[in-house]
């Protein structure tokens, strides 16, 4: 399993529109957690093979960046 950090609630939106835009409709895994900066940060769980999640990395990098 891979996971993708979304930073802000902004982020997480971008996320998860660009997971359901590739196909990835089912439920999706959510890991919330405070970092040691005090701000809340989500990982996304990503049930894909190695080389779609690295396409999917680059494209939500590329998106937020």
């Amino acid at each position: 399993m891979h996971e993708l950090l979304a930073k802000s609630d902004r982020q997480l939106g971008m996320c998860l529109r660009m997971l359901y835009d590739e196909g990835l409709t089912g439920p999706l895994e959510l890991k919330s957690a405070i970092n040691s900066k005090g701000k809340m940060e989500f990982r996304v769980v990503v049930p894909v093979e190695d080389a779609e999640f690295e396409k999917l990395k680059r494209r939500f990098e590329t998106m937020i960046g």
